[in-house]
């Protein structure tokens, strides 16, 4: 098999060039296309379903929404978990399904099961809805809605509302915008007791008199001549005025009308929450991509809206972005891809001292870049996302692709030296590579098999580690494909009977005098050495209980989220006076540039949390530009905020708070 491979390459030189740069052109398209992000899809298909009831108490939110849902749901097809959280007022309930299970027939399961439990939720519930088609993982840019002392909080929070969410979630990529702090504005009825019983109307007539004036309606078709003309009334309230005149009932005659017996005005709604950014109000805005959507595509989309969206704004509104989890994966991708043209130059340099000559090292070397192309071409195939993971296995890949490389070439040019004149080169060149060939596939189908267990699992493990082998095994059969192909033909191409002299190599020479003296030291001393050997193996195995394990290796984001309890009872207002004083300890700091804030959850989000909990969003300046790093910063941060009483913290980064979350769902 082997042998015929080599002989129709050497026959086909042309076509085989043509069909290797052809396959090299759409692994160079499909690293363009590949969805690109920090690490692969950990995201379990799930579904959080929302319910509120309005001032209920959170042990009753417990015991009469939350755990009814959560016995239902326990049982449908797939589930593998159900976790809640339960607040005053709001319900969040997140089902977890099997690895594999397609998010849109989970979301159906959940749907059907909800019809089974929507008519026995208590009085003033509302209807259960499903989360948005995103998860944790999803949440990959933040902004902040801000203005200037001119502007009402209320105006920031419209705008944020009705202006930036509605555009932001006709863009391409994105599943969900959360908007939270400022004022909702409302036309607030205040009703006087006095009024009501003077004109004897109940509160519930004024309730329904304004439902029923509030809309709109249709009053059939007027034929007039030739011309249909459509008859509609025209109810629905939009300013205070209209609410003022609504009528209400008529005494003797007389209506009686809404401003008769209240106050009308326009006012905040109550609120449960509150923003900041670098110490003035703002709306906190969370933007959220699609399930499984390409990150840097989404957020490229957003930032072109976002854009156009400040030049429309109101004097004194700008938007503030403070998160971009871009900026990390372009800055994480591009060390790994330095990293590994690092390694290929390296190896480069290698081949060129131990081959001695630099056309055999160029032609060993090119099968570096056109095995990273091939094996780009089969992820696109595969569907595998360009992440961190997926590069380190082609970095991991690199070494194991140059060996094959280096034994090919090294003898093609033996078998030259050694048989010069007697056939032509063609000839020779396949006869070499078919006395290694054999052994290069054995070789290369070997590291590839260590590699197939990672390929079979399953699960957040399977996720996480499958890219990295998947790439190697990638890299590994693009160059044993070129190593049976095209090395051959270059050769061919390359050298000849005259083009290939005798050379002495001093490298290999001393090195390999070296080894020789080295081998017959360790063969006169088996014993010691084994003793040694045995030595080394004992100890290494000792040392490895006392490794730090993680499930991902340590990052530095570039940013901080820091994250603050207070006790139980702490009213909002005071939990927002203290979290001012924590921004402004956070940002004394020279490394900080920005620090948004949130305090207590907003309105149908999947994260409940009371008004005691603030969470911190600090934006530092690139990690080239500080001295400090996560661990030196944090410790310094601590002893400032140690001053504050009665607050409880920590310190994280984004990813790894929302891939914690996702693990053990707290």
């Amino acid at each position: 098999m082997v042998s015929r491979i080599i002989h129709h390459a050497l026959s086909h030189r042309l076509l085989t060039v043509l069909l290797v740069g052809l396959v090299s052109i759409a692994g160079f398209l499909a690293y363009s296309r590949l969805p690109k992000d920090i690490y692969p899809d950990l995201n379990a298909p799930l579904v959080n379903i929302v319910t509120e009831n309005p001032g209920m108490a959170a042990e009753d939110v417990e015991r009469l929404i939350t755990l009814p849902l959560e016995s239902l749901l326990s049982g449908a097809p797939g589930v593998t978990r159900v976790r809640s959280e339960s607040a005053t007022g709001d319900s969040v309930v997140t089902v977890e399904f099997d690895w594999g299970v397609d998010i849109y027939q989970a979301r159906q399961i959940v749907s059907s099961k909800l019809e089974q439990v929507v008519g026995r939720l208590p009085q003033n519930t509302t209807r259960p809805i499903l989360g948005p088609v995103s998860s944790r993982m999803g949440e990959v840019f933040e902004f902040a809605v801000t203005g200037d002392e001119t502007v009402d909080p209320m105006e920031l929070r419209s705008v944020a509302d009705w202006t930036v969410r509605y555009q932001l979630q006709g863009v391409p990529g994105i599943s969900f915008v959360v908007n939270l702090g400022g004022f909702v504005r409302e036309f607030q009825v205040q009703l006087r007791p006095d009024m009501l019983r003077h004109h004897q109307v109940t509160i519930r007539e004024v309730k329904e008199a304004i439902e029923k004036s509030n809309r709109n309606f249709t009053g059939g078709i007027l034929a007039k001549a030739s011309q249909e003309v459509l008859v509609k009334g025209v109810g629905r309230i939009e300013t205070l005025d209209h609410l003022r005149d609504t009528v209400i009932t008529s005494r003797n005659g007389i209506p009686i009308t809404v401003k008769d017996v209240a106050e009308i005005r326009v006012a905040p709604k109550f609120s449960r929450e509150s923003a900041s950014y670098n110490g003035r109000d703002a709306v906190y805005v969370t933007v959220e991509k699609q399930y499984g959507g390409d990150t840097l595509t989404a957020i490229a989309n957003l930032k072109e809206t976002l854009a156009r969206i400040a030049r429309d704004l109101p004097a004194g509104i700008s938007l503030e972005p403070f998160y971009d989890q871009s900026v990390l994966i372009v800055k994480s991708l591009d060390h790994v891809q330095i990293a590994i043209l690092e390694g290929a130059l390296f190896i480069v340099v290698v081949m060129v001292l131990f081959l001695w000559d630099v056309r055999a090292a160029l032609i060993a070397s090119l099968t570096i870049p056109l095995s990273v192309l091939i094996a780009f071409a089969l992820m696109g195939v595969a569907g595998v996302s360009l992440t961190v993971m997926s590069i380190g296995g082609l970095a991991i890949g690199i070494g194991k692709v140059a060996n094959g490389s280096i034994i090919m070439v090294e003898n093609i040019l033996r078998v030259l030296r050694e048989q010069r004149g007697r056939a032509p080169v063609r000839d020779l060149v396949g006869l070499a590579a078919r006395e290694v060939g054999s052994y290069l596939v054995s070789a290369n189908v070997i590291i590839i098999l260590v590699f197939v267990p990672l390929l079979t699992l399953t699960g957040l493990e399977g996720a996480m580690f499958r890219p990295t082998a998947f790439a190697v095994a990638a890299a590994l059969f693009g160059a044993l494909v070129l190593n049976l192909s095209l090395q051959p033909i270059l050769a061919s191409y390359v050298f000849s009977s005259r083009h290939v002299p005798e050379r002495r190599n001093p490298i290999d020479e001393a090195s390999t005098s070296w080894y020789r003296r080295m081998l017959r030291r360790t063969l006169d001393r088996k014993r010691p050495v084994a003793a040694v050997l045995a030595l080394l193996i004992a100890g290494t195995a000792a040392l490895y209980p006392m490794l730090g394990k993680e499930f991902v290796p340590p990052l530095d984001e570039g940013a901080l989220l820091v994250s603050t309890v207070m006790l139980p009872e702490t009213s909002l207002e005071e939990s927002v006076a203290m979290g001012r004083r924590v921004e402004a300890t956070l940002r004394t700091f020279p490394e900080v540039v920005s620090v948004a804030r949130m305090t207590g959850s907003s309105e149908a989000s999947e994260h409940v949390h009371p008004v005691n909990h603030s969470h911190y969003s600090v934006r530092l300046v690139p990690r080239e530009e500080r001295e400090r790093g996560f661990e030196e910063l944090t410790a310094a941060m601590r002893k400032k905020l140690n001053e504050l009483p009665g607050v409880a913290y920590i310190f994280e980064q984004p990813i790894s708070n929302r891939l914690g979350e996702m693990l053990t769902g707290t």
